[in-house]
């Protein structure tokens, strides 16, 4: 796990938002509280283990990621036991929240955490509403040729920042790629993500042996 977060050194913390991406990474005395906030935006409020056996098909879809079965199941329950209506009203929170989260990062040109975010969201909302705002996202970046390239690019990033460096040499290489990626991109939201990605090999290499 070290290996694929880039881990050069310890204590080390992640920031985990609510659709599983990574979006902060460091030593957890510069964690703020803002930067937490952000994260738990759409996060689950009631503990899974607290909604009881008669919530048992709403909490298997619900754990799967699906959460149109998820709401469906809920509703039944609210025909019988309130606690249906309060599940319900949960998750029908948690999915605008996670939508409105996606489309932050598409509006801020986070390409890679809108795409990757959309995708692993998108079919757990078949037949909700919010599954068109989820299509509209993945069908922009696909059917812009400058997003799309974008994307590839912030994709690549993410590739190389995984990459395990015991050597400052190593760092080198991965800065050289990363310097070749950022032609052409020097103004762009992308530019400024493969800056902090090269900051970070950077610092590394100032506590790695040759």
């Amino acid at each position: 796990m070290s290996a694929a977060l880039g881990v050069s050194g310890i204590p080390n913390a992640v920031l985990v938002d609510t659709t599983g991406t990574i979006i902060w990474q460091g030593h957890p005395s510069s964690l703020t509280s803002e930067l937490v906030r952000t994260a738990i935006s759409g996060a689950i409020k009631t503990p899974v283990y607290e909604w009881g056996d008669s919530a048992k098909a709403i909490k298997k879809a619900f754990l799967k990621g699906d959460f149109s079965k998820a709401i469906l199941a809920a509703d039944k329950l609210a025909e019988k036991e309130e606690l249906g209506k309060e599940i319900g009203s949960l998750l029908r929170g948690m999915v605008t929240d996670r939508v409105a989260t996606i489309e932050k990062h598409l509006e801020a040109g986070n390409l890679y955490k809108a795409f990757d975010g959309a995708k692993s969201l998108a079919s757990g909302l078949k037949g909700l509403p919010e599954e068109a705002n989820i299509e509209a996202v993945l069908e922009t970046i696909s059917k812009d040729k400058d997003l799309k390239k974008a994307l590839g690019v912030q994709q690549k990033v993410v590739e190389i920042l995984a990459t395990e460096v015991g050597k400052k040499k190593e760092c080198d290489e991965c800065i050289k790629k990363l310097e070749k990626l950022k032609k052409g991109f020097e103004e762009t939201r992308t530019g400024e993500l493969i800056s902090d990605a090269i900051k970070s090999f950077r610092d590394k290499q100032g506590k790695l042996q040759r």
